[in-house]
This record gives C-alpha cells, sequence and structure tokens, in this order.
C-alpha cells in the first residue's frame, strides 16, 4: 500500500452499511484508501490496532462494543485519529456525546447527503496531510542538521522519500530560502494556508521551502519584518523543480555557509562553489564553472576574486589540497588513487603539485603525520 494513501476504517453492525460506504465512496479521490471493515466495536479495536488507520468511521449502537466506548478508547490511545459517527435520530444523544470525546463529527444514516460526507473527508484529508507534514518533518529535523552539518550524501534517499510522500506541492516550481536570524517571529507570522516547509540548521540559519505562488508574499513578510530587525538578512533561488534542484542549492548554500561566505556573495558565485566542491574528483576549467552557472569567463574569474578575495585557481587547488591532506591522515588509499580522487589523474604531478604546495612529498607526509599522532599518544600517556 503507498504510504503516503490516508487510512481509514469502517466499523459498523450493518454489512449493507459497511459495504455501501466501501463501494460507493471515491475513496483515491480525497488521497485515502478502506483497509479494513468491522461488525463491532470489540472487533473495530482489533482492526484498528492492526493496521493504525487515519480515519475510523463508526456506528454508535452496535452489540459488544458501542462506537462511544471504541472512540473514547481511540481518543486515548491515539490522539490524532479523526473519528466520524454515524448516527439514527434515536441516536442524537449519544451522538453529542461523542462530539465531547473528541469525535470529528456525524451523519445521520436517515437523511445521509453525499455532500456531508464529501465535507468531513476533504476537511480531514486537509487536516492529516498538514499534521503528518508536521510530524515526519520533525522526524527528520535531527537526520537534516547532520546531513546539512556534516555532508552526509546517504542522506539523499530519505529526502527524496520525504519528497515523494509528504511535500507534494513541491512537483510545482518552488523558492528555497535561507534565513539568517530572526526566524522564530518569522515562522509564526507565515499563514498555515501558505505551503511551507522549514527546517532548521541550528540556531541561526533555517531553510524554508515555499511554493512559487506564495513567493512574492513571503518576501513581502521579510522585508517587512527586516524593517523592525535589522539583524534578519537572507538568500533565496528559484523558482526550482523537482527535488534534484532542491537538494543542489542546499549543498550549495551549506557549502558557502562552511567557507563563511554565506550573506557576502551573490547566489550565482555559491553555485560555483558548490559545482566546485562537487566535482574536485574531476578535471574542471574555468569554462566548465562558467558555462553551469550560465556566466562568461571573464565575468565569473573576476566576480569570484571581488566576492572570495581570491582566483578560481586558487580556491580549487585550496579545497583539492584539504581534501588530499585528509585523505593521506584517514585512509590506506594509494598516492595514485589520492590524486584520482581530487582530480589529478597523474601520479608524478600529483607528487610535484603536493609537494609544492606543502613542501612534502605526499608519502613523506603521510608518514610525519603518522610520527606526530604517535608522539601525541605517547605524551598522553
Amino acid at each position: 500500500m503507498d504510504k503516503s494513501l490516508i487510512k481509514v476504517l469502517i466499523v459498523d453492525d450493518d454489512t449493507i452499511v459497511r459495504r455501501g460506504l466501501r463501494a460507493t465512496i471515491n475513496w483515491s479521490h480525497y488521497g485515502m484508501k478502506v483497509i479494513s471493515e468491522a461488525p463491532n466495536g470489540k472487533r473495530g479495536w482489533e482492526e484498528f490496532l492492526k493496521y493504525h488507520p487515519d480515519i475510523v468511521i463508526t456506528d454508535i449502537v452496535m452489540p459488544e462494543e458501542n462506537g462511544l466506548d471504541f472512540a473514547r478508547r481511540i481518543k486515548a490511545y491515539s490522539p490524532r485519529t479523526k473519528i466520524l459517527l454515524l448516527s439514527c435520530h434515536k441516536d442524537f444523544e449519544y451522538a453529542q456525546e461523542g462530539l465531547k470525546l473528541g469525535a470529528s463529527g456525524y451523519i445521520l444514516k436517515t437523511v445521509f447527503e453525499d455532500s456531508e460526507l464529501d465535507h468531513f473527508l476533504t476537511s480531514f484529508q486537509r487536516e492529516l496531510s498538514q499534521s503528518n507534514k508536521e510530524v515526519i518533518a520533525s522526524d527528520i529535523q535531527e537526520s537534516f542538521n547532520f546531513w546539512i552539518r556534516e555532508d552526509q550524501s546517504d542522506f539523499d534517499h530519505q529526502l527524496e522519500m520525504f519528497f515523494k510522500n509528504e511535500w507534494s506541492w513541491m512537483n510545482q516550481p518552488f523558492y528555497v530560502y535561507l534565513i539568517y536570524k530572526s526566524t522564530a517571529s518569522l515562522l509564526k507570522s507565515i499563514p498555515k494556508s501558505v505551503n511551507s516547509v522549514s527546517l532548521s540548521v541550528n540556531d541561526s540559519y533555517t531553510f524554508i521551502f515555499i511554493e512559487q505562488a506564495f513567493h512574492q508574499t513571503f518576501l513581502g513578510y521579510l522585508i517587512e519584518l527586516k524593517a523592525r530587525q535589522k539583524d534578519l538578512d537572507w538568500i533565496y533561488e528559484g523558482p526550482l523543480s523537482g527535488m534534484q534542484e532542491w537538494i543542489k542549492v542546499v549543498r550549495a548554500f551549506h557549502h558557502a555557509q562552511k567557507e563563511g561566505l554565506l550573506f557576502e556573495c551573490p547566489n550565482v558565485i555559491i553555485m560555483a562553489i558548490e559545482y566546485i566542491v562537487r566535482n574536485l574528483s574531476n578535471p574542471m576549467s574555468v569554462s566548465d564553472i562558467a558555462k553551469e552557472v550560465k556566466m562568461s569567463r571573464s565575468h565569473l574569474s573576476t566576480s569570484f576574486k571581488r566576492a572570495t578575495g581570491e582566483s578560481i585557481h586558487s580556491y580549487i587547488e585550496k579545497k583539492r589540497l584539504q581534501w588530499a591532506k585528509q585523505l593521506l591522515n584517514e585512509s590506506k588509499l594509494t598516492i595514485q588513487e589520492i590524486g584520482e580522487l581530487i582530480g589529478i589523474m597523474d601520479a608524478k604531478y600529483f607528487s610535484k603539485w603536493f609537494k609544492r604546495c606543502t613542501g612534502y612529498p605526499p608519502s613523506n607526509y603521510r608518514i610525519q603525520q603518522k610520527d606526530d599522532i604517535e608522539q601525541t599518544n605517547w605524551r598522553a600517556k
């Protein structure tokens, strides 16, 4: 079963009612699926524990266990579950008691109207979709923070599943904002009607993903808020379409943040930095990067130097040297393999380049680092 579908359980002692509801309602229209049915509250409870439905539609007067006792148990166990009561005229007082227990509403069987059921199902769909989004966003918050801090590529699959199941509106064009400071008051000002998701990186930074239709409205909120809170700052990129563009922008902002350039660089320079970091294993030229960010070679070179204080070639060498040192210290890869990983395919050239940058050939550097660690450990004893 598709995990994104809303699960429905129908409980009624009248077989015709159960089968009628199951067969005549276009459940898929509401993003729902009837996963089971039961003839009374006792059996209904067994099915509830087995399937954990999001919605329970139950009769009130039934043998063995009535609908009110059944509803009471459901709400004690799972307050988020939506309950819709089926009632007859003579059960009206029972229906009112059910509402006090937390049922969302009731429908009179004797004057059943399709429009009435449509009202409840549409409302349930909207509320559960929003609730599920909030719950799942909370569940992945810690994982997201770890991924964005540590650059863990294995989280990409989790992002993909989250994107497909919970952020269906992001199949439409959307914007990615990275907000600096004052995010708590900002988030409170976003109306619930606005399709948005926020994920915090730390106390200072928050990513906000917002549907294109609400982009100008949201930007207005930011401008108005900044007039009162001077420390508020932001950058954004968009409109974007699809998860791969989403991940690309998030990673670009992340790399710029690590370099301390986040709110100093134009977005195009941030994207250039992301491209460089992502492609360190491959030979690359300034022309390759310029093509990726849709700028001329000369304009990119000038803009990059102005924003970062160093040339593109210097930045690439710096990042490759950092990675080479890390691999020499932490891996058992050969010099040839390390050179290839950082985009220098000729082992002899890699050794000369590394010595020019550090004063040591890579093999000597590895030995020196190992000796330094052993001496440090010996002194610690």
